[in-house]
């Protein structure tokens, strides 16, 4: 049973326009203001046990948690063609999306050279003069596209970060992009852009076949959706350091609304994963990507696969950043498991859909104010959607 096409979303016109969260964080940082704007600060139910993200509280954790911590999978060896070595990196990878949903990779295939140049790109960029960000501010009616840093849209709950974003697939976004920025479009910036997307989701591709493989599946089972009209999104993500990092959040507590999510994090702690009720720190690990399956991969597994709820925390005195690519499959694809996961006689876990009536549901639902459920709740099929 498919489900219906959701009404479509309107993003209501902001009613007043905020002040940047570079220009708080600078404010709290000179004591020219002593406290938070009410906005910035998250009620205690919506982020229980905040801490500011930092490397004390990691410390802290690991005394606490004992045997809790994300799993590493070693890449090493892959490229040797030893089908014995793929098969147990294979495994090392079910294992992780079914306790974690989250895991760090290690000894990729991709260049360092390009991981230091999109870094730099990145700096460049959160370096500028407020006023020249905000010539690439997200467009209306398109959120997360572009730069933002003001959060008009939101009144309460709202995230501490910056962040500036496009599309890689099916049509990259990046020089028109920079052209509102730089004059000249600054090539060097829309190289390493480009380079790194195209080298991540090479890596993302690789990971989706090998999760097919640990399933008993066609290495192309969940790849092949990711070639022609797919969809991957670049984002810089950046948290001004905050004096009151105990009262606000980077990114509060989310389901990501993809396939799979590769997220390159500098040495800053701060991304936490929830397991067993506890909120755990991912450790920065040098040269390390952080994977997380998305919720259109747990649909796809019928379930096997988790998407687990995550969040970011922000650091007193230091600036966060982080570089996430996000892959889904084409917007009309219908999504659902492939018959060898469902039981004889059975039906799947969830019901069909496609990531446009997927995203067309959450916004809709955040719009009512409804945040208690999680998307892929609705597409159990024991609810019904309205």
């Amino acid at each position: 049973m498919a489900v219906a096409e959701p009404a479509a979303f309107q993003l209501a016109t902001p009613t007043r326009v905020y002040d940047n969260v570079r220009m708080i964080s600078e404010k709290l940082r000179n004591c020219k203001i002593d406290s938070l704007p009410e906005r910035y600060v998250w009620p205690k139910e919506r982020v229980e046990n905040l801490k500011p993200g930092n490397h004390e509280t990691v410390a802290k954790e690991k005394e606490e948690f004992q045997n809790l911590s994300i799993p590493v999978v070693d890449l090493a060896g892959l490229d040797g063609g030893s089908e014995e070595v793929r098969a147990k990196i294979a495994r090392e990878m079910r294992t992780a999306c079914e306790d974690w949903g989250f895991f760090q990779v290690i000894n990729t295939t991709v260049p360092t050279t390009v991981m230091e140049q999109v870094n730099a790109s990145a700096r460049e960029f959160f370096s500028l003069p407020v006023e020249q960000m905000e010539k690439a501010t997200e467009p209306p009616g398109k959120p997360l596209q572009g730069y933002g840093g003001r959060h008009n849209f939101l009144s309460s709950e709202v995230p501490w970060i910056e962040f500036l974003g496009e599309h890689h697939a099916p049509v990259p976004g990046v020089k028109d992009l920079a052209k509102k920025v730089w004059e000249d479009g600054n090539p060097k910036f829309c190289k390493a852009i480009t380079d790194y997307s195209n080298s991540v989701e090479q890596l993302g591709v690789l990971i989706l076949e090998l999760l097919a493989e640990s399933l008993d599946l066609p290495k192309d089972t969940y790849s092949q959706h990711m070639q022609t009209g797919h969809h991957g999104y670049w984002r810089f993500n950046y948290y001004p350091a905050c004096p009151k990092a105990s009262q606000t959040i980077g990114i509060g507590p989310h389901c990501d609304p993809d396939a799979l999510t590769i997220l390159s994090q500098d040495q800053i702690p701060g991304l936490q994963v929830q397991k067993a009720n506890k909120w755990v720190t991912v450790e920065p690990l040098p040269g390390a990507f952080v994977v997380n399956v998305g919720d259109y991969l747990q649909a796809w597994s019928n379930d096997i696969f988790k998407s687990v709820e995550h969040r970011v925390l922000v650091n007193e005195e230091t600036d966060r950043l982080s570089i996430a690519f996000f892959m889904s499959p084409p917007r009309m694809l219908n999504i659902e498991a492939h018959p060898k996961l469902i039981g004889e006689n059975q039906e799947s876990v969830f019901k069909t859909f496609t990531s446009r009536q997927y995203l067309g549901l959450l916004l809709n639902n955040k719009s009512n104010g409804d945040v208690g459920m999680r998307g892929l709740d609705y597409m159990r099929r024991e609810t019904t959607v309205a």
